[in-house]
């Protein structure tokens, strides 16, 4: 089938084949920009406190702004996506979201840079929605738990591009010229998204029918998502699995290892890039496997499980730089990947219609923990140095920070193991 569509007044024909790929790479494409965004400030601190002066509490606020703004823009971004169509979700987001970059790169102050953090988490929490949801209207339900494991080891890439490669990039560039580009390339892939992308398929409601559906309606649907245990449930496997992760990469791996260690700022970002390659690799492998096994509880389980050994261990072993600490990071994302399965057995939990709000809330548990473990590993951090009398947090006191998120992985198996599989 053929679609026609328009642009710079000349008609183009392109095959809706073609339209439904082009429309998920560029998606996909803001997204990888997003997790860029959500990781970099860890790399680009050193420089940012430099020219902003800005002292450490300062910088933790910026970067939990993102996550905290994300966290809870996400049901908001659900109703609005599924409300106004993910196509039209994705352009709004993307274009706040590249705002919010622009705002970010050429910050003056500490305000502007905090409004640009909050712009970025605002305009992604509807990126993400509407890549989502277009994901479960253009897969099928064989499938889905495969493209999504490959969703998320393209994103995988932002994150990993925002450890050691923006550490070299430093050598060149300034912070504010990195940031701005990405931000650059975000705004290209949000003006091409009308054009070279799929709006509706045989699986979404004719659009008649989507015109008449009223705010009321959606919410009432909505009622319904919120009463459903399963989506509870998967709401606290995200936040285990990847609500720790994202809090310990984003933010403290690095200083563990520098302040721990005395590891210098590359060799520590060394490891959190191997581990954040390995949650991209590891979120195609579980969703293969998930597609393999035509299972989805067995690879929460084991991720969940993973998650709560690999923390055990780096808050109760004697572990060190090396070998030993490679081996921990790199389980520690492994038991990041199953992300995709998450939201694929999310997607299981409700109808279509509701998808889009479904899959925000669950999205919620990881960026509400990943918010809430960053700030309440900061306070323990400095709790435990307090009582230590040092200056600087030592490896010990790390280690007692370390506890909360073995608490939240711990929660998160209980959660896996009530988990109801959906058969066929």
């Amino acid at each position: 089938m053929i679609s026609t569509r328009t642009v710079g007044g000349t008609a183009l024909s392109i095959p809706e084949g073609w339209l439904k790929w082009g429309g998920w790479c560029l998606l996909v494409s803001i997204f990888i920009n997003g997790f860029f965004f959500r990781f970099a400030p860890a790399t680009l601190s050193g420089s940012m406190q430099q020219q902003l002066g800005l002292t450490t509490t300062a910088l933790g606020i910026v970067a939990s702004m993102h996550f905290w703004v994300y966290t809870l823009m996400q049901v908001p971004a659900g109703i609005f996506t599924d409300s106004v169509g993910m196509r039209n979700g994705g352009v709004i987001g993307g274009a706040v979201t590249a705002l919010g970059a622009f705002c970010f790169g050429f910050a003056p102050t500490f305000v502007v840079l905090l409004v640009g953090s909050a712009l970025m988490g605002l305009g992604l929490s509807a990126v993400f929605v509407a890549l989502m949801s277009y994901n479960a209207t253009w897969f099928s339900p064989e499938r889905h738990s495969l493209i999504m494991g490959t969703t998320m080891l393209l994103a995988a890439l932002g994150s990993a591009i925002a450890q050691s490669p923006t550490a070299h990039l430093l050598n060149w560039f300034t912070w504010r010229e990195i940031v701005i580009f990405f931000g650059i390339l975000t705004l290209s892939a949000t003006a091409l998204l009308p054009v070279f992308s799929a709006s509706s398929s045989k699986k979404e409601q004719p659009p008649d029918l989507k015109a008449r559906m009223k705010l009321r309606q959606l919410l009432l649907g909505n009622r319904y998502v919120l009463r459903e245990r399963q989506v509870w449930l998967l709401f606290l496997c995200v936040a285990a699995t990847n609500g720790t992760l994202y809090a310990f990469l984003g933010l403290w791996a690095v200083p563990l290892l520098t302040d721990g260690f005395s590891l210098n700022a590359y060799q520590a970002a060394q490891y959190a890039t191997a581990a954040l390659i390995v949650y991209g690799i590891s979120s195609l492998f579980w969703g293969w496997a998930a597609y393999r096994v035509g299972a989805k509880k067995p690879i929460i389980v084991t991720t969940t499980l993973l998650s709560t050994i690999v923390w055990a261990a780096m808050a109760f072993s004697e572990w060190m730089p090396g070998w030993s600490a490679l081996l921990l990071f790199v389980f520690l994302g492994l038991s990041g990947g199953p992300v995709g399965v998450i939201f694929a057995a999310t997607k299981e939990s409700v109808t279509l219609q509701n998808v889009g709000f479904a899959t925000a809330l669950v999205n919620m548990g990881a960026f509400l923990a990943a918010a809430l473990v960053q700030s309440g590993f900061g306070v323990i951090l400095d709790i435990a140095t307090i009582s230590e009398n040092d200056i600087n947090p030592s490896f010990q006191s790390y280690q007692v920070a370390l506890i909360l998120p073995l608490i939240v992985s711990g929660i998160g198996v209980i959660a896996a193991m009530l988990l109801r599989e959906k058969s066929y």
